[in-house]
């Protein structure tokens, strides 16, 4: 190996003006106090609906999709703190066992009266949002979580969703 691609291996990043790792901005601030602008974005079609009061907050949950795959079928749905007051209790009750995530979420197939559990992986996590650390919702916010499940019979065209202290959507389409 020639003396400069050995000068250049030692020397990484900085010499091509990349972090030496003399100087850090991480002391500086984050862009807009490490909120994010949510922009122009158009909103998602909505498949079912449901508006409650609980523990003294207003939300609204909104199922978006229930799209089916090969072997699964992904539900994404959205919270919105639709009062006037900021709120914690959307994170207390999706999930099950005490966990912080959306397992506590089930797709129902009433046709063949089978009721459909969040997938887990290998290690027995949940293959669904998780919520951690999320501590205060505030007015006019929306949260968007998802959770993955097995599959129904190709011939299931709707499914109902039910969400834990809000109520079963029936009859949400699969696409």
């Amino acid at each position: 190996m020639s003396l400069t691609a050995c000068t250049l291996l030692l020397t990484g990043c900085g010499a091509f003006g990349g972090d030496d790792g003399g100087s850090s901005d991480a002391s500086k601030e984050p862009v807009n106090g490490g909120k994010v602008d949510p922009g122009d974005a158009e909103a998602r079609e909505t498949l079912a609906s449901q508006d409650i009061n609980t523990l003294g907050a207003d939300l609204h949950y909104a199922v978006h999709e229930l799209s089916r795959g090969a072997k699964t079928v992904e539900l994404t749905f959205s919270v919105t703190n639709i009062g006037d007051e900021k709120s914690d209790s959307v994170f207390d009750f999706l999930g099950s066992g005490g966990k912080y995530n959306t397992s506590g979420v089930k797709l129902i197939d009433p046709d063949n009266g089978k009721v459909h559990l969040a997938a887990t992986d290998s290690n027995g996590d949940c293959v669904c949002s998780s919520y951690e650390g999320l501590m205060e919702f505030e007015p006019g916010n929306s949260v968007l979580f998802s959770a993955t499940y097995g599959a129904p019979p190709e011939d299931v065209k709707t499914m109902d969703v039910s969400i834990p202290n809000v109520g079963t959507l029936t009859n949400v389409p699969l696409s």
